[in-house]
């Protein structure tokens, strides 16, 4: 077949689009070392002269001029296509992206501290390569800048991670090789493509190519969407040598070179158990280990068990997207696609976001309800069932996962599939008069009936669907065992282990800020739903109620990073850090700062060990579906001198941890005065409450709640 292909195109008209470094020229130590020389200008000169050619690199505008003006024939695509070249003439396609300087401040910082680390910036994007550093640097360096990567692409939705041959990279999500795909065909309808690519960033071009296109991948060892393979740069240069000279009729020429092909990346999976979430976790980088939560975690574990697969978004936003890629030489397998553009925005950004989430958290007042965002999340659920009913045959096992796919199990349905089907809601679920407010409460609540099985982290939570469905659609539609409670838990054993390790440098300094005095810590995504706002007013009115307190207590609030490109989360940041700002400023002294407020993500092995020690955690949502923090932090604690956990009486966490001091976050006084109570709590007591929430969170783990719901789902 790519015999074939090639026999053909020597006689079509043809655009070729060439990668530079690991294609066309071999990779160096550092970018300015890799050389184009004059065998490269020849040979891209010569294929001028029986194909259109485009140079689509990664490299900045300055390291391409020059040899944009000594090919004027040739066009050049550089920075991953934020900058363009004609006739020898370049010019910007993207403006710089101003967001970044941020980003590489902070990388720059940590590549000081590496010798051989070298920070490359460009137009829209910004890299760190460590292939110069030494072995025993390397790791620390690379832990460090994938924290710090992933912080900040939690408030910078525009941008995507990229993780190359020993690099990373962040940039604009609008900025890629596939951009050339589009530019070149533009020019030339009628030609066949051929593009050629050594690493990640090439798959863009891979997956922007038509049906007559053809991809080939330089290298061996990467997953790739490209049909045909080649071993390095000699065998591209050969292999378009041959190419130029069969396409002149050139007598005497060289043999075709060697072209493998290679097997295609969408296909049906074998396995007998899907799981579909909205996106999936992302994988690890080239030879390197990734940390996972406990939800992950606790589904890759259940997959292997039960030879299961794994379906989600990419992360991505390509056109048309929607094609699966499947691997099943992962464990477990996993299969992903690209959101087409506007999904991101209406679907995931608005109909989940802005409508469900304030919703399912019983926060009508901050839900908006847009048609056209309706719309794309009933288009959304349709091809994730699309998806799903391609990946696996008709009889497998589907279980889908949380607020944003709460149609698919009737879009299967209606597409035939006859295997169980399973839903499970991490959010809370509100009551029927909060839920009616939604204008299409009664669809949403007819097309979850369709899942075999509903799963709920609370019987309070399963209450109210009920209550809903029998008042919103009809009372007796719900079946027998239809219905599930499944608390949700983390990994405690690992939490306890690292709790009890050497501490962190980050821990350690704060032991040595904090000296003697009281530490309260809280925990949590920046969410309006987390109530930290009113945490931070509690606490302000702690001091006040109890003077005592001043200059004996300090409270750690750590907020992780979230969704800031959303108006409201923005608001919401001020908001916090106006509070901080306030309550430092009353009550602070000369040797005493009251609030430490951290914006900021840790590895949960440094969360263990804030959470050892903490005298008491503040754990106060105004409404949640579990909160694992209230468990990571019991599971983290020293039996024999525990911390109190404070923690609101509206988490799904207070059903099974009565133990816990519980609290009221919409009550500021009467949270004050619990505050009080915990920071006096003897020691005795504290030992009591624990040992009851112990065996609660060793009870309830993440793998039992996958295991649980499995029973239920695959049990007809």
């Amino acid at each position: 077949m790519i015999t074939e292909w090639f026999n053909d195109a020597r006689t079509r008209e043809l655009t070729l689009l060439l990668d530079m470094d690991g294609t066309l020229i071999p990779f160096a130590a550092t970018p300015e070392e890799a050389v184009v020389d004059g065998v490269v200008v020849e040979l891209l000169q010569g294929l001028t002269e029986c194909a259109h050619v485009a140079v689509v690199s990664g490299r900045t505008e300055a390291m391409l001029t020059d040899v944009a003006a000594r090919l004027p024939a040739v066009y050049f695509v550089g920075e991953h296509g934020a900058w363009r070249a004609e006739q020898g003439h370049g010019a910007p396609v993207y403006l710089p992206s101003v967001e970044l300087d941020e980003l590489e401040a902070a990388l720059r910082a940590l590549a000081a501290g590496a010798p051989g680390a070298i920070i490359e910036r460009k137009r829209c994007s910004v890299c760190l390569h460590w292939r110069q550093v030494p072995p025993g640097a390397r790791e620390a360096l690379i832990t460090a800048a994938e924290s710090r990567v992933e912080e900040w692409l939690e408030v910078h939705g525009d941008f995507e991670r990229l993780d190359g041959v020993e690099n990373v990279e962040v940039r604009h999500r609008a900025v890629h090789k596939g951009t050339a795909v589009q530019w070149m065909r533009a020019r030339f309808p009628g030609a066949r493509l051929l593009a050629i690519g050594d690493d990640v960033t090439d798959e863009d071009l891979f997956a922007s190519l038509g049906p007559d296109d053809l991809g080939v991948a330089v290298g061996h060892g990467r997953r790739t969407r490209a049909r045909a393979r080649v071993d390095g740069v000699p065998e591209v240069r050969a292999l378009l040598g041959w190419l130029r000279a069969s396409r002149l009729n050139r007598a005497g020429g060289p043999p075709m070179p060697t072209v493998y092909q290679v097997g295609a990346v969408s296909a049906r999976a074998p396995q007998r158990l899907l799981v579909v979430s909205n996106r999936l976790p992302a994988p690890p980088a080239r030879g390197r280990h990734r940390e996972v939560g406990g939800l992950a975690s606790a589904l890759e574990l259940a997959l292997r068990r039960h030879e299961g697969v794994w379906l989600g978004w990419s992360g991505r936003d390509r056109d048309p997207g929607l094609a699966i890629d499947l691997d099943l030489d992962a464990a477990p397998p996993r299969a992903h696609f690209d959101y087409p553009t506007g999904w991101r925005t209406s679907f995931y950004g608005g109909f989940c976001n802005r409508s469900l989430w304030p919703l399912m958290h019983c926060m009508p007042d901050r839900a908006r309800y847009v048609d056209e965002e309706w719309h794309a999340y009933v288009e959304a659920n349709r091809a994730y069932a699309r998806l799903a009913s391609e990946l696996v045959e008709p009889d497998a096992a589907v279980w889908a996962q949380d607020y944003h796919l709460l149609l698919v199990g009737q879009e299967l349905r209606q597409r035939g599939h006859t295997g169980r089907l399973g839903m499970f809601l991490h959010v809370p679920f509100p009551p029927k008069d909060v839920f009616d407010t939604m204008p299409w409460a009664r669809p949403i609540l007819t097309a979850m009936l369709d899942f075999d099985v509903l799963g709920f982290h609370t019987h309070g939570w399963a209450r109210n669907f009920v209550d809903c469905v029998d008042q919103l659609v009809g009372p007796g539609r719900i079946r027998p065992g239809q219905i599930g409670v499944f608390p949700i838990g983390t990994d405690p054993d690992r939490f306890a282990a690292a709790g009890a390790a050497a501490d962190r440098a980050d821990v350690s300094g704060m032991r040595l800020v904090s000296g003697d005095r009281k530490l309260l810590l809280g925990v949590d995504r920046l969410d309006y739903s987390k109530g930290i706002p009113a945490r931070l007013e509690a606490f302000a009115r702690l001091l006040e109620l109890f003077p005592q307190w001043r200059g004996q207590v300090s409270f750690v609030q750590v907020s992780v990073p979230s969704r800031s490109d959303v108006p409201e989360y923005a608001e919401l940041r001020d908001k916090v850090e106006h509070l901080v700002g306030r309550i430092n400023g009353s009550f602070g002294e000369a040797d005493w700062v009251p609030v430490r407020y951290l914006y900021r993500s840790y590895e949960p092995d440094v969360l263990a060990q804030l959470y050892r020690a903490a005298d008491v955690a503040i754990v106060t949502p105004l409404r949640d579906g579990m909160n694992l923090v209230a468990k990571e932090f019991v599971a983290a604690q020293d039996p024999d001198d525990p911390g109190v956990m404070l923690l609101s009486r509206f988490a799904g966490a207070a059903e099974e941890m009565t133990a816990a001091l519980l609290t009221n976050p919409w009550h500021i006084d009467g949270m004050a005065a619990d505050l009080d109570v915990a920071l006096r709590m003897p020691r005795d007591e504290r030992i009591a409450r624990h040992r009851q929430l112990a065996e609660v969170v060793w009870r309830d783990t993440a793998e039992r709640w996958a295991d649980s719901f499995l029973d239920k789902l695959l049990t007809k």
